[in-house]
């Protein structure tokens, strides 16, 4: 167990004013310093709304600090972006973060533009590295705080919200949903593999009778016979298949 770990753990040992400022470090620093891809804040956040659920700090104002502590952390990763730019990937903490990280934050922002901003904020590690990859390719400010504004609205206190809510099911019921969300997460899972390997069949079959009706539909020397060198009819529904 590493040291924040430890400290995420006692939140609720903690003054109801210091554990808000704990948690607003967090949030802020996951985004607001490269370092902050190791930051629990989702387990902070979840942590905070139990103990919100058993009074021990106000649901309001919990929430109130943790987006604000988000929001900021976003503001200084875009302008750390912005001011630094590739050479952030080059330094020590933007070697460890990977080049694979860094890859699939660009492609999403490249694809996506302000979007990948939204899209970025429910993903760990993408989170960190979307609002300084925005402000590195120059993405709009006023694109960025739009969009940013709208994801921390809607994930902060969304996950506060969960925890507070867990925090008042009966013992067993938590675990339960644990489960349940697992297998539908699988199942998804399961049924886009599928959707992709029938595509994949589909391509397969409509690719070859493509490449070889070019020469059955060629006459040959002599033929008189009725209708030759015509393509075979296809069925309608092969046609909106391929």
């Amino acid at each position: 167990m590493t040291f924040l770990d430890s400290l995420v753990d006692r939140l609720d040992a903690l003054p109801p004013g210091l554990l808000l400022l704990v948690a607003a470090a967090v949030l802020a620093g996951e985004v607001g310093l490269l370092a902050g891809v190791v930051l629990p804040a989702a387990t902070t956040m979840l942590r905070v709304g139990l103990l919100a659920r058993a009074g021990r700090v106000d649901l309001g104002v919990a929430l109130a600090v943790t987006t604000a502590a988000a929001f900021a952390g976003d503001q200084l990763g875009y302008l750390e972006g912005r001011l630094l730019g590739p050479r952030l990937r080059r330094g020590p903490l933007g070697r460890r973060v990977g080049e694979e990280r860094w890859r699939r934050a660009e492609a999403l922002v490249a694809a996506k533009g302000g979007s990948a901003v939204l899209l970025g904020r429910w993903t760990a590690f993408v989170r960190t590295l979307v609002p300084r990859v925005a402000g590195a390719a120059g993405l709009p400010y006023r694109r960025f705080v739009l969009a940013d504004g709208l994801a921390v609205v809607v994930w902060v206190p969304g996950t506060v919200l969960v925890g507070w809510t867990a925090g008042g099911l009966p013992a067993g019921v938590p675990a339960a949903a644990g489960v349940a969300v697992v297998a539908a997460v699988a199942l998804a899972l399961g049924l886009r593999h599928l959707r992709v390997r029938r595509r994949r069949a589909v391509r397969r079959a409509c690719s070859g009778p493509v490449r070889g009706r070019r020469g059955a539909t060629r006459l040959r020397s002599g033929s008189r016979r009725p209708g030759a060198g015509r393509t075979a009819p296809v069925r309608r529904g092969a046609i909106d298949r391929c």
